[in-house]
């Protein structure tokens, strides 16, 4: 078990190419509770999670993303979520989840919901399911006609978006493991 729990860790890659077929309820359900038992500082358990699915829906991000982009003179996505390629979900993925949290519910907000959403990954990944960081929403979160679209979304008022991440299954192959670059870790003797 430990084996292939490490397996997990190893093998585990973003994909940006998915099947728009849906995930399982089941499997959904699984990745959620995952992200849910997280570690976090002080067992703070800052994050809120908004589980997004439907096409339709995933496609009203996008365009109100870009809507939210084009009107922020210096964010620095703004080519990369103005192009016409551009989509929070590949243009596939069936399911998008917004992790968000108060700013001051944790001493290390960032850090707990990045876990939250790296846990989640893993599990995705454990279950067949392929995944990817989409980070572009947390910089437009404060864009007030985006805020006002995610909070009738579901997203806390008062709840910044420090990741988020698109989950469905693979389109092809996974992409192979880049090389690990090196002078990355250094062992202190005792």
């Amino acid at each position: 078990m430990r084996q292939a729990v490490l397996n997990n860790i190893l093998t585990r890659r973003s994909i940006r190419k998915f099947q728009s077929a849906p995930i399982p309820r089941e499997s959904l359900e699984k990745i959620v509770e995952a992200g849910l038992y997280a570690p976090s500082a002080r067992n703070s358990q800052p994050w809120h999670l908004t589980v997004v699915s439907g096409q339709d829906r995933l496609a009203r991000i996008t365009a109100e993303l870009k809507a939210a982009v084009s009107r922020m003179p210096d964010n620095p996505y703004k080519e990369v979520v103005g192009s016409a390629a551009y989509s929070v979900n590949y243009g596939a993925a069936p399911v998008f989840i917004i992790v968000s949290a108060a700013p001051d519910s944790s001493p290390v907000v960032v850090a707990d919901c990045s876990l939250a959403l790296g846990t989640m990954f893993l599990a995705a990944h454990a279950l067949g399911i392929g995944s990817c960081w989409i980070n572009q929403l947390g910089i437009a979160c404060d864009e007030p006609g985006f805020r006002a679209f995610l909070t009738q979304l579901g997203v806390p008022a008062q709840n910044r978006i420090y990741g988020c991440g698109a989950f469905g299954f693979a389109e092809g192959d996974a992409p192979p493991a880049p090389a690990r670059k090196e002078g990355r870790v250094t062992y202190v003797p005792e």
